[in-house]
């Protein structure tokens, strides 16, 4: 079911990717809006500040008609970019430049089927910067964060090692800037695998870049989430997917800008069927603006890999659009290997560096926000409640409309029922939501509402992330997808966490979609008063995003709360981090009462100190025990 619910959705953002070219006048109106949005899901918007690039050449290679020079530069202060930069030996006016980003071998810029590109474009009248990708070669930092280092807090900090890489790409373009063999006005970006995703981000983000050449990574959403090909891939292949595109929207900003890509239909990652209907399309928007000769694919019957012919091609390509000739290129890559330890910079011994913490320096902690007064907290309220809405929870309805699917009984006590009612939230998933409530009292009861994250021991509203309430009370636990009869194995969860990054979900987004669609179903019952939120440990996220989603929410009972999002192991939410932490999200719920179980947590002072400011310092209070729990309204 849940796999399924995925491929629905792919499909909903790839089939919905310009099927249809904007007009003229509209892609040039919007242009510079959807590049910013492209740079915020690249985690790089606004831009970072262009520190001094500290450029540093620590040596050279004559090798007869071509020089080596090998380059370290600044991208952020601490921060090393390593290179090289392949160049004629002889030089006498400006030249056009390549910014080559490598795949992820091993060897980086030193591996035998890139150096062999960086050489090829310095041998032919190019000044080439050929840059290490993150963790390969003499690169430092990670790119596999989500991968396989449990680093779901990138996503809740709106990072994706994609935008470290383009910013890497984008000072180098400042750094070639500043050279005098180097005509800034005539810069290229290709490469490979790794590197051919790069160069589709860095020429959508960079508008300076004047051709590009994307090799072997193209294709859609749909296909690497339905044919289970982001099983292969890194964290820096995709982007944080805020805006549900695909390939078409990023190839629409490259766009009148000369595109060729190259492809093998025997790519196990990259499938044909994805890549020859997203280049289709960007080729329309190209026709809409009267350049659709500057669009075109290399299709080619090879695996993950360059061929001749495509070589040959953006060779070609380049030497016409920044070098103004059009005479056919002949030659090809030369076999010649230089050795790895010839090109490192370093030589071995890289300086400390501070690219295993890029993703807090590109996206730095968002400023504790000041509690003033009540009338300076509701406006900080209102501002810090929309950018909630409109990045972190952009693609949730604005109120939740579940479709009620089936109602049974669920056995129970003399004391109190149970009632199962199954549901669809809005997106085809079916979750259940059970409700015990007392049998033997005159009128509607308040409910405490609670996701239930448990696979099992969930028959009549038990489980691990039960309160535990009845008496006088209403309970109601929810199964959000994932649990109960959708439970996961840890393998496919992993997929699953993956897949909603780029679909512009995370799987707490969607199951606080559940929560809240079960909260309308709870107060359409005869029987049901008010309705708070309960969350115990992890589910503790849940229970404040939805109340801070729907204002009908009377309470928030917590137990054990986690207290950062940057602490990985907290459900993930994307871009919360860049709204504010959870103690300071949580106090966007004033003036409701919050309840803590059994102690409140040391970061959750702030919270209490914030109410206490603005008045309402007893709506912050902490009960021994769930029993003891009842509504703060009727205390």
């Amino acid at each position: 079911m849940i796999y399924d619910w995925l491929c629905q959705e792919a499909h909903a953002i790839s089939s919905a990717a310009l099927p249809v070219p904007m007009p003229k006048e509209m892609w040039e109106d919007t242009l510079q809006e959807r590049r910013e949005q492209w740079r915020e899901m690249l985690g790089i918007s606004p831009l970072p500040e262009r520190t001094p690039l500290n450029a540093t050449i620590t040596g050279t290679l004559d090798r007869g008609d071509y020089v080596v020079e090998k380059l370290h530069y600044e991208a952020v202060p601490g921060c090393y970019v390593t290179a090289n930069v392949v160049r004629p030996a002889h030089i006498e006016e400006p030249l056009p430049a390549v910014i080559y980003h490598c795949g992820h071998s091993a060897e980086g810029k030193a591996a035998e089927k890139y150096q062999a590109h960086a050489r090829y474009w310095g041998q032919h009248g190019y000044v080439c910067l050929i840059l290490d990708t993150i963790e390969l070669g003499e690169g430092q930092g990670d790119h596999h964060g989500t991968y396989r280092e449990g680093r779901w807090d990138w996503y809740s900090r709106g990072y994706t090692p994609a935008g470290t890489e383009v910013w890497h790409g984008m000072r180098g373009l400042d750094y070639l800037a500043t050279r005098e063999d180097v005509d800034a006005d005539r810069v290229g970006v290709t490469g490979i695998s790794g590197g051919g995703a790069i160069s589709w981000f860095q020429a959508a983000a960079d508008e300076r870049i004047k051709v590009c050449a994307p090799v072997c990574q193209t294709g859609s959403i749909e296909q690497l989430v339905c044919d289970r090909c982001l099983d292969g891939h890194c964290d820096c292949t995709t982007w944080v997917n805020y805006y549900r595109w695909c390939w078409p929207q990023i190839g629409a900003l490259i766009a009148p800008r000369p595109l060729l890509v190259c492809a093998g239909s025997d790519d196990g990652l990259w499938r044909p069927h994805a890549y020859r209907e997203s280049v289709h399309r960007i080729k329309q928007v190209y026709d809409e603006l009267g350049v659709a000769e500057n669009c075109e694919l290399i299709d080619e019957l090879v695996p993950h890999s360059y061929t001749p012919r495509s070589r040959k091609a953006i060779m070609a390509l380049f030497n016409k659009h920044l070098k103004g000739d059009e005479e056919p290129v002949t030659d090809d890559t030369t076999d010649y290997v230089e050795p790895e330890e010839n090109l490192l910079v370093f030589g071995g011994s890289p300086p400390p560096d501070e690219t295993h913490r890029i993703f807090e320096i590109l996206i730095p902690r968002t400023p504790t926000p000041e509690v003033r007064d009540e009338n300076s907290w509701r406006e900080h309220q209102e501002e810090a409640l929309g950018k909630l809405r409109a990045l972190t929870f952009r693609n949730l309805p604005e109120r939740a409309c579940p479709h009620l699917q089936h109602v049974q009984t669920a056995g129970g006590t003399d004391s109190y029922r149970v009632v199962s009612y199954g549901y669809d939230p809005g997106d085809g998933v079916t979750c259940r939501a059970r409700v015990t409530h007392p049998r033997e009292v005159d009128g509607p009861v308040p409910a405490l509402v609670a996701v239930n994250l448990a696979a099992s021991r969930i028959q009549g509203g038990g489980g691990p992330n039960s309160p535990g309430i009845f008496g006088d009370l209403a309970t109601c636990l929810v199964e959000v997808r994932g649990s109960g009869v959708t439970t996961m194995d840890e393998d496919l969860a992993w997929y699953v966490r993956r897949s909603c990054g780029i679909l512009g979900y995370t799987l707490p987004e969607r199951q606080i979609l559940d929560l809240l669609a079960a909260l309308e179903l709870v107060r359409g019952l005869a029987h049901i008063r008010e309705t708070a939120v309960f969350g115990r440990g992890p589910t503790a996220i849940h229970a404040i995003y939805a109340a801070l989603l729907d204002e009908e929410v009377t309470e928030i009972v917590l137990e054990s709360p986690p207290v950062s999002h940057e602490d990985p192991s907290t459900p993930d939410l994307l871009g919360v981090l860049r709204i504010g932490d959870l103690p300071h999200n949580l106090a966007l719920a004033f003036p409701r009462p919050i309840t803590f179980v059994g102690e409140m947590p040391q970061a959750y002072e702030w919270t209490k100190q914030a109410y206490e400011k603005l008045g309402e310092g007893d709506k912050v209070r902490v009960i021994q025990g769930t029993t003891d729990w009842s509504p703060k309204a009727a205390d």
